[in-house]
């Protein structure tokens, strides 16, 4: 019986080869496999946040369009005072969120609103969790008001990365926990301050002084600018005192507190400057009875000044006139 012996001359040789080569590429696939690996989590890690670092730029202008076209009216919510106060209602901060879940981000950890204009909080911070990277926004705004229209905002907006970008190379010393992306974003404000609208009101008049007959009704200026005064001689002292009210002046942007009132009076005698929301002036009244003397002409001036140092002023005149 014959057997059959296989020897290392009736083997091919490239069946060595062959084999040599599969155990190669075994051992490469090895040694490279998490080089490739950890490769492909880096491009997706830091593809993802750069999308991210794209979105919060966006949120940042998103936001600062917003602040630059809000009203500066104080009477009106949101403005530029309030729009980033967490107790204002569709908040600075809201909308931004809005804007970042769209893009399928998480909320911002803070949305931080600067302004230079004439108006209350020129700092604004809605804080959900403190940001670590304590925003500033970059540098400082451009000057501000005054002059009038001169003024800017600036929007910073800070996401984390946790929650938006897989912390997928963390065990290798890269670790995103805590990380924020910031922006930060300025632009012109659009809205103009006002300037305020000063009101004079006579507040009473003293025994034997009467409104002349024919006269203007002396409610407030404007709409009156002329009162003319009888007065009684017998009855009334000379000089006469008479009280006026600037409580009802107005200003867009500046609560009345705001306002620094000025007032003014010139005549016989004369007064002022005398700052105050009342003001109490002496009036001369004529020697003889008209025509032999012609009546007295004064007028009492109210200058309203907001904190941008804007200014208007109005000014009432005061005829009066000796009855007896």
């Amino acid at each position: 019986m014959m057997r059959s012996r296989i020897t290392a001359a009736s083997v091919p040789l490239d069946w060595f080869n062959q084999s040599r080569r599969r155990g190669v590429a075994v051992v490469e696939l090895i040694i490279w496999l998490p080089v490739l690996m950890t490769a492909l989590m880096a491009v997706v890690e830091f593809a993802l946040m750069q999308q991210v670092n794209q979105q919060v730029n966006l949120a940042s202008r998103y936001g600062a369009k917003i602040a630059s076209e809000v009203t500066r009216a104080f009477a009106t919510s949101p403005n530029l005072s309030d729009i980033n106060q967490t107790a204002t209602v569709n908040n600075l901060q809201s909308r931004i969120d809005t804007f970042l879940a769209n893009a399928g981000l998480t909320a911002s950890s803070e949305v931080r609103l600067e302004h230079n204009a004439c108006v209350n909080n020129p700092l604004q911070v809605d804080t959900a969790t403190p940001c670590t990277c304590n925003a500033t926004g970059p540098g400082t705004l451009p000057a501000g008001e005054p002059p009038q229209g001169e003024a800017y905002v600036r929007v910073t907006v800070c996401v984390p990365l946790t929650g938006n970008v897989p912390n997928l190379l963390s065990t290798l010393g890269f670790d995103i926990t805590d990380r924020i992306v910031r922006h930060s974003t300025n632009y012109r404000v659009e809205t103009n301050n006002s300037a305020p609208s000063p009101v004079i009101r006579l507040q009473s008049l003293p025994a034997g002084v009467t409104f002349g007959v024919g006269g203007p009704v002396p409610v407030t200026t404007p709409p009156s600018t002329l009162i003319r005064l009888d007065v009684n001689r017998a009855i009334a002292p000379d000089p006469i005192s008479l009280s006026f009210d600037g409580s009802l002046t107005t200003d867009l942007e500046t609560p009345l507190a705001g306002l620094t009132l000025t007032w003014t009076k010139t005549g016989v005698p004369s007064s002022g400057p005398t700052a105050g929301t009342t003001f109490n002036a002496n009036f001369d009244v004529p020697n003889n009875i008209f025509p032999i003397d012609p009546d007295t002409v004064h007028f009492v001036q109210l200058t309203a000044t907001d904190p941008c140092g804007g200014t208007f002023s109005r000014s009432l005149s005061i005829l009066v006139r000796r009855v007896n």
